[in-house]
């Protein structure tokens, strides 16, 4: 997740995010490597999970800055410490041009799995939420997150194409954050459009600064995943605790919709893919803040999960 929006997501060999939660057909490739660049990487548990059976086949090249970064988590096959940019610029000089046919070949096929893995049921899923709003962003357009399940999804499925455009808490996990990243964000780039997509949980922890974005005219357009849980933390206590929920089932009778009226913000509800829409063609039409709150069912996970410890062996796919 950390290195998200660096390589934009239109380059041809693109998979996206691996790890914990990363897509399904970037982690199968990775664990299928025979060889892995590992570029400016810390190997922290949720990108590796069991750090026996990371990747075992692959020889690893890790480039740091800082020397202490390698060999610290898991052991590089050569290890080089430097500049980023300076040492791929030597190393492509030294390379020649390769065609992998058959391996992508492969990664074809692993993408193709992980399209089975969508179940289309017609609810209004996480995953239509962050692809309907991408129809209305450009490549830009500064996104910020809060943490929990609406980041992972965020990751997962919205397309970055330019460097430094998802803020994000990433090592630190600080709920809380999104909305100080997006005012942030809006006012470094002169008042820009900037989308914030949080959830219920940690929205509630800032939301009191929806009066420094109204006051400061700020367009931001704050979309509220609202399942009426800590969805993250429920997540782990469906799957690995035998559904012991403790702390996590809010069920608040908050409404953010009035709550950002009272603001001096507008705010629209949204329980379907239409009225998503709707109230995104008003929010990129206003040059102030405008919350969206849409209703998500509790049950909805972040999937593929590989669990804590765990293995591409052990991936969760439904």
């Amino acid at each position: 997740m950390m290195g998200l929006s660096a390589v934009s997501s239109d380059t041809p060999y693109y998979l996206g995010m691996t790890g914990m939660h990363g897509r399904y057909a970037s982690s199968k490739a990775k664990s299928a490597a025979d060889l892995i660049l590992a570029i400016g990487v810390r190997f922290s548990d949720r990108a590796t999970g069991n750090k026996e059976k990371y990747s075992p086949n692959a020889k690893i090249i890790h480039i740091d800055i800082d020397p202490a970064e390698i060999d610290k988590n898991i052991s590089a096959y050569v290890g080089v410490i430097g500049d980023i940019k300076e040492i791929l610029t030597r190393l492509i000089q030294k390379l020649t041009p390769q065609s992998h046919s058959e391996w992508l070949k492969e990664v074809e096929q692993l993408k193709e799995e992980e399209k089975t893995h969508d179940s289309e049921d017609g609810r209004f899923k996480p995953k239509t939420i962050i692809e309907t709003i991408q129809n209305y962003t450009d490549e830009n357009t500064m996104i910020a997150t809060d943490v929990g399940q609406h980041q992972m999804w965020t990751a997962q499925f919205y397309r970055f194409r330019k460097p430094r455009t998802f803020m994000t808490s990433g090592g630190l996990g600080t709920m809380g954050f999104g909305m100080g990243a997006a005012i942030g964000s809006s006012i470094s780039k002169g008042g820009k459009r900037t989308v914030l997509i949080t959830g219920d949980g940690s929205f509630g922890m800032n939301l009191n600064e929806l009066a420094t974005a109204v006051s400061n005219e700020l367009p931001l357009v704050i979309v509220v995943m609202n399942n009426g849980t800590l969805g993250m933390v429920r997540q782990w206590q469906t799957l690995f605790f035998d559904k012991r929920y403790s702390s996590t089932t809010l069920n608040r009778k908050t409404d953010f919709v009035k709550i950002a009226q009272g603001f001096g913000a507008d705010a629209f509800r949204a329980e379907t893919t239409e009225e998503l829409n709707n109230a995104l063609v008003k929010a990129f039409a206003c040059n102030t803040p405008v919350l969206i709150d849409c209703k998500v069912n509790m049950d909805e996970f972040v999937l593929p999960m590989i669990p804590p410890g765990g293995s591409i062996e052990n991936i969760i796919v439904r």
